[in-house]
């Protein structure tokens, strides 16, 4: 047991916090996590505010809050087989054994996708490519998914200038650009990048929705350009991907 004149009491009330959102599906407002800690209202809302400023918690819809991506990457410290296991990323690893090729999961942050999973080919693709891994929106395929099924304001805020950032030789370099591949990615209900991120590597994604229908995450394979056909991966990641949604929205 522990000693509690070691401990510190703020620190288990923050860690409290943490866990209370990540039981919790959604979001919750300071009111209710102080009810449910049986805190003050004053004391959940600072734990809130810190927790918010260092990016464990990230601000729902109102005055509502869910946990943030900090979170998942100090999670992902954890080894692998305590990580993102169990049946949601069976249907990853059917695929990556099916194509030979890397295949990833990854989530939006900001102007990055981050990959929150990843299985890779036994030709290592990237060394420098695993989980954690940031890539910028504009430039793979998952981002560019993510990108097409945002608000236009959502997107405009996040590139507020013409001009987009570069990444690659081969990367997007205009909004007016991006915003023309974007109805073509919802209709056909993936994405492609062509050593966009970078050079030698091509790659295709598609979306993981939950229960209301939002997409939360994007699934995609990736290999060596001079060997990778997208057009031969179609099928077989959006059927991963439904089963994807099929597992999320169940849990």
């Amino acid at each position: 047991m522990s000693n509690p004149s070691r401990t510190s009491s703020t620190v288990a009330t923050a860690l409290k916090v943490l866990r209370l959102l990540a039981d919790n599906a959604g979001s919750m407002g300071i009111t209710e996590v102080a009810r449910s800690l049986d805190i003050s209202k004053s004391k959940a809302h600072l734990m809130l505010a810190t927790l918010l400023e260092q990016g464990f918690v990230e601000r729902g819809s109102g005055s509502s809050y869910q946990l943030g991506l900090t979170a998942f990457e100090v999670g992902s410290a954890v080894p692998d087989a305590a990580r993102f296991g169990g049946n949601l990323i069976a249907p990853m690893r059917t695929l990556a054994d099916l194509s030979g090729e890397a295949v990833s999961l990854a989530v939006l942050r900001n102007r990055d996708a981050i990959i929150i999973q990843r299985f890779e080919t036994k030709h290592v693709l990237r060394a420098e490519i695993g989980v954690g891994t940031r890539m910028p929106l504009i430039s793979c395929a998952s981002g560019k998914f993510l990108l097409a099924h945002m608000g236009e304001e959502q997107l405009d805020s996040l590139y507020p200038d013409e001009a987009l950032p570069p990444v690659s030789r081969n990367s997007i370099r205009t909004k007016s650009e991006l915003k023309l591949l974007l109805p073509d990615i919802r209709r056909n209900r993936y994405a492609l990048n062509d050593e966009e991120y970078a050079e030698g590597i091509a790659g295709i994604a598609t979306g993981i929705a939950d229960g209301s229908g939002r997409y939360i995450a994007a699934l995609s394979i990736a290999g060596p350009s001079s060997r990778f056909h997208s057009e031969l991966w179609i099928d077989p990641l959006i059927e991963a991907a439904q089963k994807m949604t099929e597992l999320s929205a169940s849990r």
